[in-house]
């Protein structure tokens, strides 16, 4: 790698106060002799995250705070790729993606760069986890599948300029905003012209992340679990969703929120999923609920004409 050459890396962070320096840390020090430029999505945030940006931010000038009022993982994506890039790192080479609660390995940033530069069929490299109860499991399934997963991943630069021409957006508010961007790469960002085509992201089981285990030892911890499984669930029947409209609409078929196709959602049945059919049964009606609350919304927004 060339000595003046510097990598944008976004970081997604919504309220990681506690975690976000020692993300930024890990990113130059686990990947010595490269040259970055860290763009911290401060989405929503109402704790302490900025002001811990901004204090690491007056030690290391390539570090920048994007402060985003809107609390959305998808939203900040979208900020990134259409306004970030464009005016403060546009061009280069390859971009690497994080999140806020996640810790580079060492070298992983580096090796995700040589995967790409020897795999030149590839838009996307992508890291597995080297923590959590099931990291093992998860990363043979992260190689054997070529998954992306959002912690850490990398996209090649002419990509990062394919989805601003053509105006990619994820939606918001949209759960598993890694495994749709996943889809897109293997389509070529054309579902229903181009092949599905596995060999688009390449796996770096040599470019790990790890994170800090939540201790689940207290009932607080217990429901946000409870809750997560429930998005989980949601996830799987918006990807259902937009599984059966891309390859018809293709890129169009985007919504701009999630929850605007959530009327599709009565059309959805139950599926068994083992110990988590409860969770998934709770997130389809979840779902259908909102669709309902906003349909009535909008009528109630309609009015009715006065006699």
């Amino acid at each position: 790698m060339a000595d003046n050459e510097r990598f944008p890396v976004m970081v997604l962070a919504h309220n990681e106060e506690v975690v976000i320096g020692a993300c930024l840390d890990s990113i130059f020090a686990a990947n010595p002799g490269m040259g970055f430029d860290v763009y911290v999505m401060a989405n929503g945030c109402t704790d302490g995250t900025e002001d811990v940006v901004r204090a690491y931010a007056s030690r290391r000038p390539d570090v920048h705070l994007v402060s985003i009022a809107l609390g959305d993982k998808c939203n900040a994506w979208n900020v990134f790729i259409h306004e970030t890039v464009p005016q403060q790192c546009p061009g280069r080479e390859i971009y690497f993606f994080m999140d806020g609660d996640a810790r580079s390995g060492p070298g992983a940033l580096a090796n995700l760069a040589k995967a790409l530069r020897k795999d030149a069929h590839a838009h996307a490299a992508s890291a597995p986890p080297g923590s959590g109860r099931n990291k093992e499991k998860d990363a043979r399934d992260l190689v054997n599948e070529r998954a992306l997963v959002a912690n850490l991943y990398a996209l090649r630069g002419p990509f990062v300029e394919r989805l601003r021409a053509e105006r990619v957006r994820l939606p918001l508010k949209l759960e598993g905003d890694d495994g749709l961007l996943g889809a897109l790469i293997k389509w070529d960002l054309q579902p229903g012209k181009s092949k599905w085509d596995d060999t688009r992201i390449h796996p770096c089981p040599d470019a790990w992340f790890e994170f800090d285990r939540v201790p689940m030892t207290s009932v607080a911890e217990w429901k946000k679990y409870w809750r997560r499984l429930i998005r989980y669930g949601r996830r799987r029947y918006e990807f259902k969703l937009l599984g059966k409209r891309l390859p018809k609409l293709g890129i169009a078929g985007l919504p701009e929120n999630i929850q605007d196709i959530y009327g599709e959602a009565d059309n959805l049945s139950m599926e068994w999923a083992g110990v988590y059919t409860l969770t998934h049964a709770l997130a389809l009606r979840e779902m259908r609920n909102v669709n309902r609350r906003r349909s009535d919304a909008g009528r109630d927004a309609g009015g009715s004409k006065p006699a």
